[in-house]
C-alpha cells in the first residue's frame, strides 16, 4: 500500500494551486487597495485610494468655490462703504470684488468637472467597496492554508519514506485511503478557482491601468488641500469684517458720522491696513497655482473616464465572479479544515508507537 506517496504527490500540486491563488487574490487586492507610494510613482494606487482622493478633490474644490463667494458677498459690502466712507483700509474692496467675480467660472468650471467624475466613478466606487472586503478575507484565509499545506508535506514527506523503509501500520493506511479521494477533489476544486480567478485579475487589470492613468490627481488633491488651508484664516478675517460692516451699515445708514463708525468696527477687529489687498492677493494667487492648471488635464481625464470607465453591467459581472469563486473557496476551505483536523489525529495516534512523524 502506496497512500502516503499517494498523498504526497497530490500535496505538492495542491500546494502550487493554492500558493497561485494566493498571487492571483493579492494582485487583485492591490488593484483595490494599493497605497500610493511616493518612492514608487509608476507603481497605480488601488481603486479605495482613489475613492479617497476623489472625495478629497471634490470637498476641496467645493470649499474653493464657498471661500470665493464668501469675497464677493463681503467684498461687495466693503465696496459699498467705501464708497461713503474715507476708511482707507475699505479702498481695495473694489479691487478684491471684480478679482473674485474674475474667479468664480475657473472656480465653479473646476467643481463642475470634479462632480461629473465623481459621478462617472460611482459605480467604480461601488463596486470597490463591495469587493474589497471580498479579496482581503480570500487572502487571509489563504495565507493560513499555505502555512497548512507547508506543514502537512513536511509530515506526509517523513511518513511516506517511512512508508518506503519498513511500512505503515495498516490502521494509519486504511486512514490515509479514506482522504486520498477528498485530497484530489481539493485539489481539483483549488486549481479551477486559481484558473478562474487569474481570468478575473486579467480583467481588473484594466482597472488598474485606468487607476495609473489618474494617478495625477492625488498630486492635484494634496495641493488643493494646501491652497484651502492657506485661505480659511483669510476668509475667517473676511467673514468677522464683512458682520462688522454689516452692523455699521444697519445703524448708521444716513446718519451719523459714518467714517468714524467704521473705524471704530475696524478698530475692535485690529485689521491691517492692507488686510483686502493681501486676500485679494492670496485668493488669486491660489486660484492662479491650483485651481487653473487643473481644469484642461480635468477636462481631459473626464473625457477619458467617460469613454473607458467599464460599464455597470460589467462591473457586476467582475463582483459576481469574484464571490462565486469566494463561495467555492470557502467549501474547500471548510474541507481542508475537516482534513487537516483527520490528519492530526492520525499524526498524533501515530506518535504513540513511533517518533516518525
Amino acid at each position: 500500500m502506496d497512500e502516503a506517496r499517494t498523498i504526497k504527490s497530490i500535496l505538492y500540486p495542491l500546494a502550487r494551486d493554492v500558493r497561485n491563488l494566493h498571487t492571483f487574490v493579492a494582485n487583485i487586492n492591490n488593484i483595490l487597495q494599493a497605497e500610493p507610494d511616493r518612492f514608487a510613482l509608476a507603481a497605480p494606487s488601488g481603486l479605495a485610494s482613489l475613492r479617497n482622493t476623489m472625495r478629497s478633490l471634490a470637498k476641496s474644490t467645493k470649499a474653493m468655490q464657498e471661500v470665493n463667494d464668501i469675497a464677493i458677498n463681503e467684498s461687495a459690502m466693503a465696496e459699498k462703504l467705501a464708497q461713503r466712507s474715507m476708511t482707507l483700509v475699505l479702498r481695495p474692496a473694489a479691487h478684491l470684488h471684480d478679482t473674485a467675480r474674475s474667479l468664480k467660472t475657473s472656480i465653479d468650471r473646476a467643481h463642475n468637472l470634479m462632480a461629473r467624475l465623481n459621478g462617472y466613478f460611482n459605480p467604480l466606487f461601488v463596486f470597490t467597496v463591495s469587493t474589497s472586503p471580498v479579496a482581503e478575507l480570500m487572502a487571509r484565509d489563504l495565507d493560513m492554508l499555505d502555512r497548512r499545506l507547508t506543514n502537512l508535506k513536511k509530515t506526509m514527506a517523513r511518513l511516506s519514506d517511512q512508508e518506503l523503509i519498513s511500512g505503515l501500520p495498516n490502521a494509519v493506511e486504511d486512514q490515509l485511503a479514506l482522504y486520498v479521494p477528498r485530497l484530489k477533489v481539493m485539489e481539483s476544486e483549488t486549481s479551477d478557482i486559481a484558473n478562474q480567478m487569474s481570468i478575473l485579475m486579467g480583467k481588473m487589470n484594466r482597472l488598474m491601468e485606468l487607476s495609473a492613468r489618474l494617478e495625477p490627481l492625488m498630486r492635484m488633491a494634496v495641493a488643493l488641500n494646501s491652497a484651502i488651508d492657506d485661505l480659511v484664516p483669510a476668509m475667517v478675517v473676511l467673514k468677522k469684517l464683512g458682520k462688522a460692516l454689516g452692523m455699521v451699515q444697519s445703524r448708521y445708514d444716513k446718519e451719523g458720522s459714518l467714517t468714524q463708525a467704521v473705524d471704530d468696527a475696524l478698530a475692535e477687529l485690529d485689521l491691517p491696513m492692507d488686510a483686502l489687498i493681501q486676500l485679494e492677493y492670496q485668493l488669486r494667487r491660489e486660484v492662479e497655482n491650483y485651481i487653473d492648471p487643473i481644469i484642461e488635464p480635468l477636462q481631459e481625464l473626464t473625457d477619458h473616464v467617460k469613454d473607458s470607465l467599464p460599464v455597470t453591467h460589467e462591473l457586476n459581472g467582475l463582483e459576481s465572479t469574484l464571490l462565486a469563486q469566494h463561495n467555492r473557496f470557502n467549501v474547500v476551505l471548510k474541507l481542508s479544515t475537516t482534513l487537516f483536523e483527520g490528519f492530526d489525529r492520525l499524526v498524533e495516534e501515530y506518535r504513540l508507537v513511533t517518533n516518525v512523524a
